[in-house]
Formats: C-alpha cells, structure tokens, sequence
C-alpha cells in the first residue's frame, strides 16, 4: 500500500512537470500575437511508475491541447499520446530535467464542420460541406460561372484527402443543382467547375504530420504522428515579447 502511494505522488509531481515541459514545446515558436494553446489532461500512464523513473524512460504519456492558431481552420483539439520518453533519473532527482527526447507521437487532429466551412466560405465558390448519413458521408456545394447559364449552385460529394502531410478536399459526382432539373452539357465538365481545396493545418504540435482523414457527424479527425521529437527545457523563455503597451497613445 505504501508502495502505491508512493507510486501515485509520483507520478503527479511527473505530471505536473510534464504539462510545463509541453507547454514550452508548443509555445516555443508563437509569435507575441498569436494566442497560446491551452494544454490539459496530462496523464502518465504504466504501473508502476517508479519503474519507470528508475530506468530512465517513460511508456506513454496523453495530452489533450486546445486553440490552436494555424493558416487555416481553426483546429477544436489534438488529443496526443508521446510515447519512449526518455529521462535520466539523476536529471530527475536534481531537478535539472531539460530537454526530452520522445521517441514517438501519435496524435487525433479534430475539426469541427462549422470551422472548415468558415474556412471555405472564403474561397473561391464559396464551396459548403454538409455531413450525411452521420458523417458516413460528405456533401458538398458551391457556385461557379457556368457558360451560357451565369452563376450556378453546383454540388456532389467529397473525400479529403491526405498527401505529404497536406489535406485537399476533393469533390467528385457534381453535379448542377438549384432550379435547374435538365442535363446540359458543359464544356470541360460541370466537374471542372468544382475545384479541390487545399485546407492548411501546419503548425500542429511536436511536429505532428497528418498520414489520414475521416468523417464523422460533427467533423473531420485527422490521424497524426511523429518521431524524434524533442520536448524543451521547461523553463526556457520561449517568448521573447515586448510588454504591452497601455500607454492608450
């Protein structure tokens, strides 16, 4: 019993320290305007735990990090699992932790529909997503100028695909849509007139790459991973910004 008491103190306090750690690793290269992710959840898993101090490495730790800034739609959470960290018990015992190698990351990116279609609202076609039977699959919607008819609703289905850690919305099956209930032909296709999209994700945490996408009823989920990874020195100023200026000038 004494054991596991100990056991779970300890692993507290290592939480405790890993959630500053993280949150220098994801903070580190913000600009001074950008506001910085909330990181939560940090949970240490494998038992026992002062196993795990004594050989200097550590099997799984989760995180959960919200708000994250990127170029494109803003992303709801990633909920990461870092996996072979790697700490020597003597930096452990003097407080002198420092950097942490992570041996592998493995991450789920969600997106709400409602922000990727804030997103798309702002490019070309004014192109719409609408998930159908639960997410199972997507619809998709948008206008395009089509000869000898003008500025036409147009849509069909989409996949997302993912291709070196980028992620393009395709559509497929387009189709004129609107009051519009006669084929006509058009040249090159109505399907040209849809174009793919890429949708940016950069800047996700410990250099997370995205290898696949699906869909749910509420959203996309994206499955990231990395290797190699090296979490900072939790007390390293990350940020060097200048103070806020409350002169009111």
């Amino acid at each position: 019993m004494v054991l596991v008491a100990g056991d779970r103190f300890a692993v507290s306090a290592a939480e405790d320290q890993m959630a500053k750690q993280i949150e220098a690793s994801v903070t580190e290269s913000l600009a001074c305007d950008v506001i910085p992710p909330t990181v939560s959840n940090v949970s240490i898993g494998g038992f026992p735990f002062l196993t795990q101090i004594m050989f200097g490495t550590f099997k799984n730790i989760g995180v959960s990090v919200e708000g994250i800034s990127t170029p494109g739609p803003r992303i709801s959470s990633v909920e990461a699992h870092l996996k072979g960290l790697h700490i020597p018990v003597k930096k452990i015992l003097t407080n002198s932790v420092g950097e942490v190698p992570v041996d592998d990351v493995e991450a789920t990116v969600r997106l709400d529909y409602d922000d990727v279609n804030t997103f798309l609202a702002d490019q070309p076609g004014k192109i719409q997503i609408n998930p159908v039977d639960g997410g199972e699959q997507v619809e998709v919607s948008g206008t395009a100028d089509v000869p000898m008819l003008g500025a036409q609703e147009i849509g069909g289905v989409t996949t997302f695909e993912v291709r070196d850690n980028e992620l393009t919305l395709v559509p497929s099956e387009v189709s004129l849509r609107g009051g519009l209930n006669f084929s006509i032909p058009v040249p090159g296709g109505v399907g040209e007139l849809l174009p793919s999209v890429p949708i940016p994700v950069g800047g996700l945490p410990f250099d997370l790459s995205i290898v696949e996408a699906s869909t749910d009823a509420s959203g996309l989920s994206l499955t990231a991973t990395a290797k190699d990874v090296v979490l900072p020195e939790a007390e390293a100023r990350t940020r060097q910004c200048p103070p806020a200026d409350n002169s009111g000038n």
